[in-house]
């Protein structure tokens, strides 16, 4: 969770609000993965993107797989918040953000946590194409 934000949200994704956590000082890197609405999918320009989710389960795997990762990895903190509803190309779509005393950890906890959610949790998503 970034602040008191739940993983999952309609409103959009608050980078900021991650950015303005005070770093612990054990804390010698900040890794931050952004997805953003590209505007092309499956070879086709599209106008946005549409997530849904199986909410209370998708909150529930994201929080064990932030679980996951501290047990991995000596990191102190992570952020994950995924946006859901209709996100326009060129808006963020899923932030993970990782704090740890050192750069490899970071990253390696950042990736997985990632590539987890894109695999297990229960979220998809739909596109519109672009016409004309």
């Amino acid at each position: 969770m970034i602040g008191e934000l739940k993983y999952l949200t309609y409103e959009p994704v608050d980078v900021d609000a991650w950015h303005r956590q005070t770093i612990d000082a054990r804390d010698g890197a900040s890794v931050e993965f952004l997805g953003i609405v590209r505007g092309e999918e499956d070879g086709q320009a599209i106008t946005h993107l549409d997530y849904e989710a199986y909410e209370p389960m998708a909150e529930r795997m994201i929080a064990r797989l932030i679980a996951e990762a501290q047990r991995r990895w000596p990191i102190h903190r992570v952020a994950v918040q995924h946006r859901l509803g209709r996100v326009a190309v060129g808006e963020v779509a899923v932030l993970v953000g990782v704090q740890a005393t050192h750069r490899d950890e970071a990253f390696a906890a950042c990736r997985f946590v990632i590539d987890a959610i894109k695999q297990d949790a229960p979220m998809w998503k739909t596109h519109e194409h672009r016409t004309g």
